[in-house]
């Protein structure tokens, strides 16, 4: 079984599982997720990933005592995948390196989406010289931002310049874009591959378990 730590904090199940229910019905595993406490907009900046990190470390020990084989954190930035892999003795995935790491196999020069500040450290650094640069939508600032109209369309905007910077896939580095289904629409809409956080995760789940 597969466990998903949603960094956000989310009082309807059903929107806690959706992550989980993107893995398990595209590639067939057994999923349970579970959400932080006490961060309603999530992790979007340095001090919120900081309040994050000892939440998301005691939530994989939880979910390793359930029964997880392998532990997925659902967010671009990977917040606490070091500590996580040093406190339970199942495989630790983070989705935005999964996301640069499958992004890295299938083209060449890659750009990076994302509502933070500046690109995750840890997606940089696996881009290396594929790396053409990042964008951040204007006016979105979390991940419930992506939910709207203006910040899908802001979206788009953005990974209108990836491309024109020479980008031939993008790195979709917030896990909210799986929640509004936005790879689909960029390779529709672009004709380029976007690397989805959630899904990529998935796959990497799935050679795991």
């Amino acid at each position: 079984m597969l466990g998903i730590i949603r960094v956000i904090t989310l009082p309807d199940q059903r929107d806690a599982d959706l992550h989980g229910e993107l893995i398990r019905r595209r590639y067939g595993l057994e999923v349970t997720s579970a959400c932080i406490e006490d961060q309603q907009e999530g992790v979007f900046d340095n001090r919120t990933e900081e309040l994050a990190i000892p939440k998301i470390v005691l939530l994989a020990g939880e979910l390793e005592k359930r029964g997880c084989r392998a532990i997925g954190i659902s967010c671009a930035a990977d917040p606490a995948l070091a500590e996580c892999r040093q406190a339970v003795n199942v495989p630790v995935l983070g989705a935005g390196s999964c996301a640069a790491h499958l992004g890295l196999a299938s083209v060449d020069k890659l750009g990076v989406l994302t509502i933070l500040e500046e690109t995750p450290p840890l997606i940089s650094s696996i881009l290396g010289e594929a790396y053409v640069g990042m964008e951040r939508p204007e006016g979105v600032v979390t991940t419930l931002d992506l939910r709207t109209e203006a910040g899908r369309e802001a979206s788009f905007r953005s990974a209108v310049k990836l491309a024109e910077r020479g980008a031939e896939g993008i790195v979709l580095a917030c896990t909210g874009f799986a929640t509004i289904g936005f790879a689909e629409e960029l390779e529709r809409r672009l004709g380029l591959r976007a690397f989805d956080p959630i899904y990529s995760l998935g796959a990497a789940a799935a050679v795991c378990l």
